[in-house]
């Protein structure tokens, strides 16, 4: 072999290796999405979870127990019915059920259908929320 063809061969085996363990970041939980809860329906009982929001882009109603959803420091937890009838969400909606190891349902997530969000498992009681906001135009 001739050392650019050999260096050609290394190189694609290195990133073939890459591919694979970049697909193989960790467990990875459900958006499942769902018709029932609403929107409505989870704002009208929202004090049945802990809601944090996101400015504009989304909304989580976590489930109340031991289990854990992590997020960074973008979310604000909406603690009164004021800080709630203020939260809003641009453009049109999905509403996805948060499952977890065991199909275990964490909650639910509200956010805009252009965005991107990716849930991974942290153990059996948590899972770790990844949110991507995604411009588009005219929005």
């Amino acid at each position: 072999m001739s050392r650019p063809s050999t260096f050609l061969t290394w190189l694609l085996i290195v990133l073939a290796i890459f591919s694979f363990s970049g697909c193989a970041s960790g467990p990875r939980g459900r958006l499942k999405r769902v018709q029932d809860p609403t929107e409505e329906g989870l704002r009208q009982n929202w004090n049945q979870y802990t809601v944090y929001y996101r400015p504009n882009l989304a909304l989580i109603f976590k489930i109340k127990d031991d289990s854990k959803i992590v997020l960074d420091g973008s979310w604000i937890e909406v603690t009164s019915d004021n800080m709630m009838n203020k939260t809003r969400v641009s453009d049109s909606t999905w509403v996805k059920e948060i499952i977890g190891e065991n199909d275990k349902l964490f909650g639910y997530l509200v956010h805009r259908d252009a965005d991107r969000v990716y849930a991974g498992i942290v153990d059996e009681n948590a899972v770790e929320l990844s949110y991507y906001y995604v411009r588009t135009s005219g929005r």
